[in-house]
């Protein structure tokens, strides 16, 4: 016990100057859960100790929902083991969920200055909705087969009128603007669009997915706006397609 002690207390006085430097009046979640930590251990600390830490290091309001996790079986002394180097604070508590829950699947929801702990049924019953830009995830090898095409043909017939003293035609022109290219395209963009949203329904919790393929069990909805993903879902699914972070 003493040993994990001195063990938390090393790694509260590492990172608590970090934090200070980090800290502003104005909480960036995102920022923050992504910002490298230099060096993280602990040997056999207990969970309420390790959280502690985490509370010091993020200078947030830590809330865990230790009546959800103790029902599930995680208790407050969980010893809990972590050696790691330059890490983000996000993976740091991916790991210390995973070493203090065992077989317990836990979650975690930040928002501004708050970060709430739970396992993930509880925080799944919270559905959150987003939006995500994929544009970049769509960009599309320009086609240079769309150039104003020349009609030989009847480029032919023009030159052989002209020859003959005929008057110019009103025609369509030797050049043509193929229209149906464009009109390609865009149903491109929309097959790929499609494709996106089920490769994300079949691979993120299939079963939380209202038109997913466990038949409709889930509550979850995904829609395509032009090269934007409206995403309804649970905590844990934004955190997995790398969202739900802050507000």
């Amino acid at each position: 016990m003493l040993r994990s002690m001195a063990l938390l207390v090393t790694a509260l006085t590492a990172s608590v100057s970090f934090a200070q430097a980090q800290r502003s009046d104005s909480v960036d979640t995102r920022k923050l859960l992504s910002q490298t930590i230099p060096e993280v251990s602990f040997e056999d600390a207990p969970f309420d100790q390790v959280m502690e830490w985490v509370a010091e290091f993020t200078q947030m309001n830590v809330v865990v929902r230790w009546e959800q996790l103790e029902v599930a079986g995680v208790d407050r002394d969980k010893p809990v083991s972590i050696r790691v180097r330059n890490l983000s604070l996000s993976q740091v508590l991916w790991m210390i969920m995973s070493e203090a829950g065992g077989e317990t699947k836990m979650a975690y929801r930040a928002s501004g200055n708050l970060l709430v702990l739970s396992t993930a049924d509880d925080l799944g019953k919270e559905m959150v909705v987003k939006v995500y830009d994929v544009s970049d995830l769509l960009l599309r090898v320009p086609r240079f087969d769309n150039a104003p095409r020349i009609d030989l043909q009847q480029a032919g017939q023009q030159a052989a009128q002209a020859g003959q003293g005929g008057g110019g035609g009103g025609g369509q022109g030797l050049f043509q603007d193929d229209q149906e290219d464009n009109e390609q395209d865009q149903q491109g963009d929309n097959t790929e669009i499609q494709q996106l949203i089920q490769l994300i329904m079949e691979t993120i919790e299939p079963d939380s997915w209202r038109e997913g393929l466990s038949g409709g069990a889930g509550q979850g909805s995904i829609r395509a706006f032009r090269s934007m993903l409206i995403v309804r879902n649970s905590i844990d699914v934004h955190q997995k397609l790398g969202g739900a972070l802050s507000d």
